[in-house]
């Protein structure tokens, strides 16, 4: 067994043995954010595996891998707090460490007060030798009906490096609930250089799930980004 296969095998058998019956953080989109936050005093472990490449045709020479592991905290009914640790793997290299996230989630109003559900998302990226530092804020927006759940995130984010950048970039999303343990949906997210629409299908309960997505470019520059990309997410409490 590689490296890379050890990691994950180790990833998936821990969140099994520490898996209990408590409420967590579901996701059912990959890349979009719904009006979710971890239930006051639990925390819960997340593991993100994203694949991609720049050419579809050339999967085996350029595909490359994204791993992060998190651990989100409640803090109240509100607010929580995460820490991420981020990984990276270029084709035919070794895994090596990419830095840190520290992300903060806060919901502006009781769910169902409004229209529509909104929560205010912030994050810092940073890198091991703190040669760059971006701010990520998201404006989340969902809205469920029923089965169906809307979710848009309009996302503005802020790159300081040896010169300062900002960006702004979307993720929207909309899944049906067939059953207590089954979404099926769709996403699609972009930029001003590209554009991406993929399937997303999400299995579990509130205490061990697992999501899966992927992300086809349909419009942009050809020579910036991904071509395609796949992600997957697994999630269980540990408190």
């Amino acid at each position: 067994m590689n490296k890379k296969n050890f990691i994950v095998t180790l990833m998936l058998l821990s969140l099994l043995i520490i898996a209990n019956e408590t409420l967590a953080d579901q996701r059912s989109y990959v890349w979009t954010y719904e009006y979710i936050t971890v239930e006051k005093g639990k925390a819960e472990l997340e593991t993100y595996f994203t694949l991609s490449t720049p050419d579809i045709g050339k999967i085996k020479e350029s595909m490359g891998a994204e791993h992060q592991v998190e651990l989100e905290v409640g803090m109240n009914d509100r607010f929580d707090f995460s820490v991420y640790q981020r990984f990276s793997q270029s084709p035919n290299e070794q895994l090596k460490y990419d830095g840190f996230e520290l992300r903060a989630r806060y919901k502006l109003v009781e769910k169902g007060k409004l229209f529509i559900d909104p929560l205010i998302y912030a994050e810092y990226i940073g890198k091991p030798n703190f040669s760059k530092h971006v701010i990520e804020l998201k404006l989340i927006l969902a809205k469920d009906i029923g089965r169906l759940n809307i979710s848009a995130n309009p996302i503005m984010e802020i790159a300081s490096g040896e010169e300062t950048e900002m960006e702004m970039e979307y993720a929207v999303g909309i899944n049906y609930k067939i059953s207590n343990l089954l979404k099926v949906g769709i996403e699609g997210k972009g930029s001003e250089y590209a554009h991406y629409i993929g399937p997303v299908i999400s299995h579990g309960k509130d205490n061990l799930w697992v999501t899966l997505g992927s992300a086809f470019k349909i419009a942009g520059d050809e020579n910036v980004g991904s071509e395609f990309q796949v992600r997957m997410i697994m999630g269980v409490v540990i408190n």
